[in-house]
Formats: C-alpha cells, structure tokens, sequence
C-alpha cells in the first residue's frame, strides 16, 4: 500500500474516533434553566469557605374543577412538567392570544405525557367548566393534555399568590382583591418550581417556551435516567 493510501485510510479510520470523542466531552446539554422565586438563603461554613444554598417557592397543593367537570389536584401533576396561565374566557385579545399559543405548545408536546397545560380562570364564578369546555373546545385542547381549571376564587387566589408571585388589584365590580390578569405564561419543573416566565402573546418567547421544555425534557432523562410512562 503506497504511504497516500495508508494516509488516506488512517485518516478515514481516525474520523469516528475523533466525533466520539467530541460528542463524549461537548454534547451533552449543559444549558441550564435557572429558577424563580428565592424565598431563603442558608449559608453554611465549610473549610473556611462560605458556601450558599437557596431555597425556592414550590407552586402550592390545590383542588380545582376541570373543563370536565371532574375534581383535579396536584397530585395528578406528580412526575410532570407542565406550562401554567390565568386567563378568563371573557377576557379581550391577550387571552385568546395566550391560548392560540398554547394550542403551538399542545401541538409540539402531543406525544410527551409528562408534559401538561393549565389555564386557571381569575374569574371563576363566571367561567363554569361548561363555560371552559367550549372555550377549550374552540382552541381545539385536548382534556388529557391541557386543562382548564375553576373552582373556589379564595383558591385560585392563594394558588395565583403563593405559586406564581401575582399581584393582585381591587377588583370594581366586586370589590374583592383579584390577580391582575397577566400575559405571563410559567414553566414549572417536576420538583413544582417556576423555571421560566415567558410573555404568551409573543411567538418568540412561546418558541423560547418550547425549546426550554425540551431543556427540562433533557434534564431529566440525564438525571435520572429513561422516563417511566404515566
């Protein structure tokens, strides 16, 4: 074999080596989401050296009202990532803009059941689950995957305050404190943490949506392996 020929071979044969040992040390994902909501931070020393561990809000337990009419707790939530929003169906255009840009989002994930939608109504005493499933039918929702949630208003209030950080306003029609009612749209993570805000009615930011929701995806399958279907 002629010295090029041999130069030639040994450099196909080199290629596959040098891929594999490029994607073992620079492919796996180490993009990181961070998270919302410090509420504590503990410091401990250790070796005469400061070291800080913050503690994060957890979206509170609830029980709510489905489209379906059906009872729904957190506890179906267990083992899921899922996007959150208020809404309420008689809400002018950023809500029908939130929920056009869900349906993108139950479209990309259809086939992923660890990954869930729900839109708690800021007005529950007019948004019935007969009221919620029309309104979801018109946005085409899947019941299994996006779910649209009323129930108690003190319920939904707490849940909006203590989950996801809502200001709230005096309301003039009823004079109750309500959640002003957000464009915002959440990711929160298996371990119930805020890992991203994004603003609904922008496509840009759902598309940043989606692609941090494979981020989580990836996190997970990293850290604890391949997923079990629920």
């Amino acid at each position: 074999m002629s010295p090029k020929k041999a130069l030639v071979l040994g450099t196909l044969l080199l290629v596959p080596v040098l891929v594999f040992l490029f994607l073992k040390m620079f492919g796996v994902n180490r993009f990181s989401l961070r998270t919302h909501f410090p509420v504590r931070v503990d410091s401990t020393l250790v070796d005469g050296q400061w070291r800080y561990d913050t503690t994060y809000r957890q979206v509170p337990d609830f029980r709510l009202v489905s489209q379906n009419g059906a009872s729904f707790t957190a506890k179906e939530l267990e083992g899921k990532i899922y996007v959150a929003n208020f809404f309420y169906t008689s809400c002018a255009a950023n809500c029908k803009q939130m929920s056009t840009q869900l349906s993108r989002v139950q479209d990309a994930f259809r086939l992923k059941p660890n990954v869930k939608i729900l839109s708690f109504s800021l007005r529950p005493e007019e948004d019935s689950p007969e009221v919620l499933k029309r309104y979801a039918e018109s946005f085409r929702a899947n019941p299994y995957k996006w779910v649209f949630l009323t129930g108690s208003s003190a319920e939904i209030l707490r849940l909006a305050q203590q989950g996801y950080n809502l200001q709230t306003t005096d309301s003039v029609s009823t004079g109750k404190a309500e959640p002003v009612s957000p464009q915002n749209l959440y990711l929160v993570d298996q371990q119930k943490h805020v890992r991203g805000i994004y603003d609904g009615t922008s496509a840009a930011d759902v598309d940043r949506l989606i692609t941090e929701i494979n981020v989580l995806l990836s996190e997970d399958n990293t850290d604890n392996g391949k997923q079990s279907p629920r």
